[in-house]
């Protein structure tokens, strides 16, 4: 099998979430101001929205785009990128941060997404690429779905799609739209060392990588 992608750092990272699926956490009802307040910037509020169904605060902190929590959900973006390891690192002090106030001692799921960008040098190229996964005649795939069985204690869901930039060039390429999950009952206090071992499945050779490079055969 041919290594197209031999790096995770070959391509394009524009997007990451992490989410965890928080249990007992409608402490949220009682407490959503005082987590405004843990993210005030000299004594100023951050941009805030704020109901019964849940709290938006957008960029809430260095490297965060926007945060989300509900009653049952504690969700981070990031856009600005500059390693999965950063985003980890800071999803985790954020979330023991917050959760704290909540009192929430555990969570039944932790979902980590993350968008990846390959550019194919022309439109031809793109065009090749996708044909693999034509099977009637005359079609295009717009989205392609796969599960994917990592062996470990966790798995993944892989979407992949034809994308254009918006660059002069209107380059081509595919977005590799990948969702790792865990569910089960998990202490707030592993949420880092989960993280670890999903990051360490997306840059493995022989783990996310070897799915990617398969696409390519």
């Amino acid at each position: 099998m041919s290594k197209v992608v031999q790096k995770l750092n070959k391509l394009n990272n524009p997007e990451s979430f992490i989410q965890i699926n928080t249990v007992k956490g409608f402490k949220y009802i009682d407490r959503a101001g005082e987590i405004v307040n843990s993210y005030h910037k000299k004594d100023a509020p951050p941009q805030f929205s704020m109901a019964l169904n849940g709290l938006v605060i957008n960029e809430p902190a260095n490297k965060i785009n926007q945060l989300k929590i509900t009653s049952e959900t504690f969700w981070l973006k990031f856009v600005e990128i500059d390693s999965l390891d950063m985003v980890s690192k800071i999803f985790a002090k954020e979330a023991e941060k917050t959760l704290k106030i909540l009192e929430v001692e555990k969570a039944n799921r932790i979902g980590w997404r993350n968008y990846f960008i390959y550019d194919f040098k022309n439109e031809e190229e793109q065009k090749k690429y996708l044909k693999k996964f034509t099977v009637i005649d005359k079609t295009n795939p717009i989205l392609i779905r796969l599960e994917i069985k990592t062996d470990k204690e966790f798995n993944a869901n892989l979407m992949i799609q034809p994308v254009i930039k918006t660059d002069t060039e209107k380059t081509k390429g595919v977005l590799f739209d990948v969702d790792i999950f865990k569910n089960g009952d998990i202490k707030i206090e592993d949420i880092s060392k989960i993280l670890n071992s999903f990051r360490e499945y997306l840059s493995d050779e022989n783990g996310f990588l070897n799915i990617i490079n398969s696409t390519f055969d």
